[in-house]
């Protein structure tokens, strides 16, 4: 269960905000994940471990099998992942993670849609 809690909290919007504000932005280091402000009353919440196996689930129904040809004539498969087409389910994930630090309506709506253009490849709908 922990380690499924864990998963989910560290594909949530929170905590992609907590990296981009406070790493260098391309390296996920132990320090970063063990200093987050993860409340221990959540550790062992079934909600969150099961929404993380939701997820995981929805990541490898969508993930696309590619194989390329290298100059020497290998073949390499490997699986493409579109994480964005499993948008509502980290969504959920994060409406579980503000209820237990208290964040408001509009602090929610904040992660959710933080940075979406580029995280997701969507336009926020908004102008430029």
């Amino acid at each position: 269960t922990q380690a499924n809690v864990l998963s989910a909290v560290m594909n949530s919007s929170l905590f992609y905000l907590y990296f981009i504000t406070l790493s260098d932005c391309f390296h996920l280091n132990h320090s970063l994940v063990k200093d987050f402000p993860a409340q221990h009353k959540f550790q062992d919440n079934e909600i969150l471990a099961d929404l993380n196996q939701k997820l995981n689930a929805d990541i490898l129904k969508n993930a696309m099998r590619k194989t390329i040809q290298t100059k020497d004539g290998d073949s390499i498969s490997y699986a493409e992942f579109s994480v964005n087409l499993s948008k509502p389910i980290i969504d959920e994930i994060d409406t579980v993670l503000a209820e237990h630090y208290g964040f408001t309506e509009e602090e929610l709506d904040f992660i959710i849609n933080y940075d979406i253009k580029y995280r997701m490849g969507r336009d926020s709908g908004a102008e430029d």
